[in-house]
């Protein structure tokens, strides 16, 4: 039994012994014949070939994201330069707009100053309003102390504003001749035609007057210009108010009525002239 296992393992050191004689003969013909080396050489680079292009194609990814990170970062600060360029080129264009209106307003004015040069004025700016886009109220920083009386008319760029209704120290409230409250007395400039202007809530949000208690035969036309009566108690004569528009025949047939665009733009209204003489 002894034997039969000697013989078995024996066997084994022999084929073992074989095997490692052939690797080195292997070695040695592999060395002295260059051109099986390039045969290996192929063999691998082939067997290797995929797994480099799949590494190379890792790296081209990450290095073209990392480009495109880098371009949005540079893109979105550009984008926020000029942003901020345009909200500043904004902040300037309104400046610029209402420095425009303010001096077209000061012209106006003057040249309404210039028109009724026998009334004494002073100027004022408005400080505060009421509610919402149209002037019904509003406040100027001129008072007593100015000379300012209740009942004094204030005059805008365009025309006539409103009248002084509560007085202070050193500021004065003037009520508009959009408010519902206010009758004003009025003719056609060209016609000498009576009418009477009257403030009304729901023409104001419109940005009309109601224009009212025209004869039929009356010669105003549309986009007439009215202005202050002579008779007027409160008024003025000849201060202009607005134009009329979308005149009609009343029921009764025997009188007109409309609405007048008013002559001053009391969205932006921002400085006025108080006439210091009272009617």
């Amino acid at each position: 039994m002894k034997k039969r296992r000697f013989d078995f393992l024996f066997s084994i050191k022999y084929i073992l012994l074989i095997l490692t004689i052939i690797c080195l003969v292997s070695l040695v013909f592999t060395y002295s014949r260059g051109d099986t080396i390039g045969v290996y050489k192929t063999a691998v680079s082939k067997l290797f070939s995929p797994i480099s292009n799949a590494i190379t194609g890792i790296g081209d990814y990450f290095s073209e994201k990392k480009q495109l990170s880098a371009e949005k970062e540079e893109l979105q600060a550009k984008i926020e330069q000029l942003e901020e360029e345009n909200r500043l080129l904004l902040e300037q264009l309104k400046k610029y707009q209402s420095d425009y209106y303010s001096l077209n307003e000061m012209k106006s004015l003057l040249e309404i100053k210039d028109e009724f040069a026998s009334y004494p004025m002073v100027g004022a700016k408005v400080i505060a309003k009421e509610n919402g886009n149209w002037f019904s109220k509003f406040t100027i920083n001129r008072g007593s102390n100015d000379g300012i009386e209740k009942d004094m008319n204030v005059i805008a760029a365009g025309g006539l504003a409103g009248i002084v209704t509560q007085v202070g120290p050193d500021y004065a409230v003037v009520t508009s001749i959009l408010d519902d409250q206010m009758n004003v007395s009025a003719i056609g400039r060209t016609s000498r035609a009576s009418c009477m202007v009257m403030g009304d809530i729901d023409a104001m949000s419109e940005g009309y007057i109601r224009l009212m208690y025209m004869k039929k035969d009356a010669d105003i036309r549309e986009y007439d210009e009215i202005i202050t009566s002579p008779t007027s108690s409160k008024y003025l004569p000849d201060l202009t108010i607005g134009y009329a528009v979308l005149l009609q025949t009343d029921p009764n047939n025997m009188t007109m009525s409309g609405y007048l665009i008013p002559a001053v733009d009391f969205e932006n209204i921002e400085n006025v002239m108080v006439i210091m003489k009272r009617k």
